[in-house]
């Protein structure tokens, strides 16, 4: 049933893709010899519909994501950090774990303000636009190698926006989830709901505010601004070399 599934919603959608993008962009060369072997031309093919496609799917999913987080109630929010967590009692059954604890837990919360329910939708949403915007550019380059023509002047533009987005998704998403985090314990009182010591020894409850960063989004967006200053030269040369002929 799984492979039947990828088979019919993933794999006959990049071949039927592919085999339109090959006609479509055959009839539009303008009889120029072309810059790649028949292999090249069906791999390119297939690399930009499957860009296209993960493109649709993002677009997809930003509107089924705020339908789900504006929608719901009450809502499920997980991954919120713990402190001071008492030791499971299922782990007294074995003599060889000396500590344990739970890192995590989830809620689920009745009446959310909008604040809220924004915060968790950009959680969500900021990396599929990226995504959505790395599949434009990658279709786009496709398309562009197709023709025969790679440096276009709008492709350095479009790589770039996709570089911005890879930042602003990757990094903003992170914020978003634990600002929402932050605001859910808020709404529920940190007074009730968040650890503490009263004296006689820590109990366990939620972080008020929580924020670990992986800095890795700001590696890909400078590498796609890398490749994007590339594309920007190459773009120049050619013009300049058109400009000679």
């Amino acid at each position: 049933m799984e492979w039947g599934f990828l088979a019919l919603w993933v794999g006959l959608p990049i071949v039927v893709g592919t085999v339109v993008v090959i006609v479509m962009t055959r009839i539009r060369r303008t009889g120029e010899p072309g810059v790649l072997s028949r292999v090249e031309e069906w791999v390119v093919a297939a690399v930009g519909t499957g860009a296209m496609l993960v493109a649709a799917g993002s677009t997809v999913f930003l509107v089924m994501a705020g339908v789900q987080v504006f929608t719901a109630d009450p809502s499920r929010v997980t991954g919120f950090p713990l402190a001071n967590a008492l030791v499971p009692e299922f782990t007294e059954k074995s003599d060889a774990i000396v500590d344990a604890g739970y890192e995590s837990a989830w809620l689920e919360v009745a009446g959310l303000p909008d604040g809220t329910r924004w915060l968790l939708y950009l959680e969500y949403a900021l990396p599929l636009v990226a995504a959505l915007a790395i599949g434009v550019a990658v279709s786009w380059l496709a398309i562009a190698l197709l023709r025969g023509r790679p440096f276009v002047r709008s492709l350095p533009n479009v790589v770039g926006v996709a570089a911005i987005a890879v930042l602003v998704g990757g990094m903003g998403s992170q914020v978003a989830a634990s600002a929402a985090r932050a605001s859910v314990v808020s709404f529920l009182d940190e007074r009730v709901i968040t650890a503490g010591d009263m004296g006689d020894g820590p109990y366990e409850g939620l972080m008020g505010w929580t924020l670990w960063l992986d800095l890795a989004p700001i590696g890909w967006s400078l590498g796609l601004a890398l490749v994007a200053a590339a594309f920007q030269i190459g773009t120049r040369m050619q013009k300049d070399t058109e400009a000679l002929v």
